[in-house]
């Protein structure tokens, strides 16, 4: 009769299970906690409480300022696939497909963005604020649990079609926000430059349509700052000073001593 191993064959066959279950077609309750909390919660609260990444937090210049915009639009619109897939869970094979394709490139981008920020996230361990950068580990599992759970279906399609419709939709997840942003850089560029370099009359509009696109103008907002700190004219420099605090409700002086360093 032969004995098993009880310290080797159950070990091994309880860690498959556990995986197994990450992934299985039946979805539970505590998974669905879980992927609500890091799918959307987590990443909220990182871009609320962004120490370093996207914008100025802790008294120097963001890492990535230029991609701001791209990543809050691409976030938005992978969480509200999140809850789309959790809420409906589709039998349509197309819808499931296109959600198995947008979620993937949320998992991609996750989780090349986790690995980006691991080096500085150990670093700001040491200030208790490293810990942000390590959620986007766990929000592209979710993504990538997710997106393998809509799109393993038995598809009456060709595998041909069926990665076709993948692909577009990872396509569409990825190029539309990339072009709003695109889009709104522009919008954003363009009202900066009539800030620093028109007519008073021309900064102060622009300057009221720059209020409503603060969130997204980090990076702009740098050229409004270099102008002061460039400009001569004690007139031109408080309207300026003025006109950032209308638009950013700081003061310029903050991020100024922020450039000079």
């Amino acid at each position: 009769m032969q004995v098993l191993n009880s310290s080797t064959v159950p070990v091994g066959k309880k860690k498959n299970r556990f995986w197994r279950r990450q992934f299985a077609a039946e979805i539970t309750i505590p998974q669905t906690i879980f992927d609500i909390a890091f799918g959307a919660v987590g990443p909220v609260l990182c871009f609320v409480f962004d120490p370093i990444v996207f914008r100025r937090g802790i008294g120097a210049a963001p890492l990535f300022p230029d991609y701001q915009v791209f990543t809050y639009l691409f976030s938005a619109a992978q969480i509200a696939v999140l809850f789309s897939w959790l809420i409906f869970r589709p039998r349509n094979e197309l819808a499931r497909s296109m959600m198995g394709g947008a979620l993937t490139s949320g998992a991609l981008f996750c989780l090349t963005m986790a690995c980006i920020l691991a080096p500085f996230s150990i670093l700001g361990l040491a200030f208790g604020i490293g810990v942000f950068g390590f959620t986007p580990f766990l929000t592209g599992f979710v993504y990538l649990r997710s997106a393998f759970r809509s799109a393993a279906f038995r598809s009456t399609r060709p595998k041909s079609a069926a990665f076709s419709v993948l692909a577009i939709s990872f396509l569409l997840a990825v190029g539309l926000p990339l072009l709003l942003s695109l889009e709104i850089r522009s919008v954003v560029t363009t009202a900066v430059n009539e800030v620093v370099h028109g007519t008073p009359q021309q900064a102060d509009f622009a300057a009221h349509r720059l209020i409503h696109l603060r969130f997204f103008a980090e990076s702009e907002m740098n050229e409004i700052v270099s102008a002061y700190l460039a400009e001569e004219d004690p007139e031109r420099r408080e309207r300026l000073k003025v006109l950032y605090q209308k638009i950013t409700g700081e003061d310029i002086e903050v991020h100024a001593r922020v450039l000079r360093d």
